[in-house]
């Protein structure tokens, strides 16, 4: 069974991919906008005046949140394509399984071609379900798409900054700024403008890093999807295989019954009527005799 991100991984793993679920939704933008203008009316001068225009209360929070948001979401990606690779190895070991009972299927199917060729009519043996077992190729490890120089650096900073450590150094910059500054060893009072600007010229550069690891992402998905379609067209290779043969049993099987009833009861009309058929523990199995 697959595994769910938000039950794997570490403690910050599953809080970066919650959050990046239940973030990524309209109801988080409908209510960022909503609390946004209730606080700018109530904070202007003519309401209670706490954070007036331009309300630098709201801007240093806003900024200090998408800062932060940033690498949550960047962690969250990476432990959502972590969780994909997971499935990939889940699924690729589904179809091994799959195949391994087509492969004992093949053998037993070869047994009962042998018994019924015992008893066909010359020329109408049945051939040797022969083929070599099939196998699925492993599949590839999840690697960015490198082509270009431009896109092995987005990977690589996609990588780096997709980690919890990034999240933490961050929080702790700014949190140190902010006491350094309110103590006057850094020549930036409150609503600290310097860290202010830093942080909006980080984002403007960290949301197309975004937009080109989500890109990378989604090439990877593209690659998986792919895989896993050649997969399943294996296994169903195989079991097309294995019906073609039942089928051909299944016309020999008839020619054989009618054979031996006609060989057996000349004077009588008609069939007698077969016996319930029960499951051998022997007939369970590879097939091997």
């Amino acid at each position: 069974m697959a595994t769910d991100p938000a039950t794997t991984g570490t403690a910050g793993d599953r809080v970066a991919a919650w959050m990046t679920r239940r973030l990524g939704s309209m109801v988080t933008v409908y209510l960022t906008v909503g609390l946004s203008a209730i606080w700018m009316v109530l904070g202007a001068r003519a309401v209670f005046g706490f954070d007036p225009y331009p309300y630098p209360v709201l801007l240093f929070v806003g900024n200090v949140v998408q800062l932060l948001l940033i690498f949550v979401i960047l962690v969250g990606q990476r432990t959502l394509s972590e969780s994909g690779e997971r499935r990939a190895l889940q699924t690729y070991d589904d179809a091994q399984a799959i195949l391994g009972e087509c492969h004992r299927l093949q053998a037993l199917i070869d047994d009962r071609a042998r018994l019924l060729n015992r008893g066909a009519a010359a020329g109408r043996e049945l051939d040797p379900c022969d083929t070599a077992p099939i196998m699925i190729s492993p599949p590839l490890a999840v690697e960015p798409a490198t082509s270009t120089v431009n896109r092995r650096i987005a990977a690589w900073l996609v990588q780096r900054l997709g980690g919890r450590s990034a999240v933490v150094v961050t929080a702790g910059i700014v949190l140190v700024w902010m006491a350094l500054a309110l103590l006057g060893v850094i020549p930036d009072s409150y609503p600290f403008p310097f860290l202010l600007f830093c942080s909006s010229l980080a984002q403007l550069v960290f949301m197309f890093v975004i937009m080109v690891g989500q890109d990378v992402l989604g090439e990877v998905s593209e690659r998986r999807v792919a895989e896993t379609a050649n997969h399943t067209a294996v296994v169903l290779q195989q079991c097309r295989h294995l019906r073609q043969h039942l089928l051909a049993q299944d016309s020999l099987l008839d020619a054989v019954v009618d054979q031996a009833v006609s060989a057996g009861q000349p004077d009588r009309a008609g069939a007698p009527a077969p016996r319930a058929h029960v499951d051998r523990p022997e007939d369970v199995g590879s097939g091997s005799r």
